[in-house]
């Protein structure tokens, strides 16, 4: 009995330390219409900064409707300054809990965008993190006018974010990090002393696949169960 006994708790043991077994999985978020009620504007500001609008356009789209962004700078004149302004553009319901889900290992972004008036405007895949909005690499909507061109970004992981304060800021992707809100941004700066400016431009085909390790829980057994079956047995 003691030899049965012993040979069990090592078993217990040993499957106690041993890591979940992870499962490489994929969760994907994806808009082509872009009603109004789905989304929501979060301005972040340097210097005297500007204002951000996002609104739906029923058509003109890649194809059908698309989200038409207005990026105003104030005026930096006379100033020894530039100003920016972003705008993070959240999605509700794309959401992701590492904390349940399981850790990030990659998210692939893609979008289809287009300029519509004045300048270009930059652009790419933003989230938020307990309350900080994290940009990832930019890219610029076309140089030609009313074009749009498709534009994809692969294996983003948590150093390709930053945040806008000074300093540099990730985001967490392990299983202790916070749930994560997905959207998009789009950024504009003056020159240093330079006039305002109101970039126009639009958004499409908004696709965001998050890679992460979803974790089979490893069963365990209870000391107080193990001697539970093994009692009475000799």
């Amino acid at each position: 009995m003691i030899r049965r006994f012993i040979s069990a708790a090592v078993l217990v043991l040993l499957s106690a330390c041993l890591p979940s077994l992870a499962a490489a999985q994929i969760t994907a978020f994806s808009d082509g219409t872009f009603l109004d009620t789905d989304w929501s504007v979060t301005t972040e500001t340097l210097n005297l900064g500007g204002t951000v609008t996002g609104n739906q356009v029923a058509t003109g789209g890649s194809p059908g409707a698309y989200r038409r962004i207005v990026n105003t700078l104030n005026s930096a004149a006379g100033q020894p300054f530039s100003n920016t302004v972003y705008g993070f553009h959240a999605r509700a319901g794309a959401t992701f809990d590492p904390a349940t889900s399981g850790p990030i290992s990659a998210i692939d972004y893609s979008e289809s965008s287009i300029r519509l008036a004045n300048g270009v405007q930059a652009c790419g895949l933003a989230l938020q993190q307990s309350g900080v909005i994290y940009y990832g690499p930019a890219f610029l909507t076309p140089t030609a006018l009313n074009t749009w061109v498709p534009t994809s970004l692969s294996a983003l992981i948590a150093p390709s974010f930053d945040a806008l304060a000074p300093g540099v800021q990730n985001p967490n992707f392990t299983v202790t990090g916070a749930p994560i809100q997905l959207g998009f941004y789009r950024a504009n700066s003056t020159s240093v002393g330079g006039d305002g400016s109101s970039p126009t431009g639009g958004i499409d085909n908004w696709t965001v696949t998050v890679h992460y390790d979803g974790a089979t829980p490893v069963r365990k057994t209870s000391w107080g169960a193990l001697k539970a079956g093994y009692g009475g047995r000799r």
